[in-house]
């Protein structure tokens, strides 16, 4: 066999490798919803975007600090059933 074969099955080779390093590396890893989602900004406030006016934004933080609340209980719940 001549060299080119062998250069083409090598390079085929470390793709497979490194793909299967990274499945192995990534394989129990779980991204929660919360951690996905962009930080809340926390700068000034008074700026609202045009259209959101009349949106209750102190409700809206409320909610959102509920259902992450809400998802680190699911989280932890969910974690002590796997065991």
């Amino acid at each position: 066999m001549t060299t080119g074969p062998w250069i083409i099955t090598g390079i085929v080779a470390l793709i497979v490798a490194a793909i299967g390093i990274e499945a192995y590396v990534k394989r129990n890893k779980r991204r929660t919803l919360s951690q996905s989602q962009p930080k809340m900004r926390s700068g000034n406030r008074n700026k609202v975007a045009l259209g959101q006016e009349a949106t209750d934004l102190d409700l809206v933080e409320q909610t959102i600090k509920q259902n992450q609340l809400l998802e680190d209980v699911g989280r932890r719940m969910s974690g002590r059933n796997i065991k």
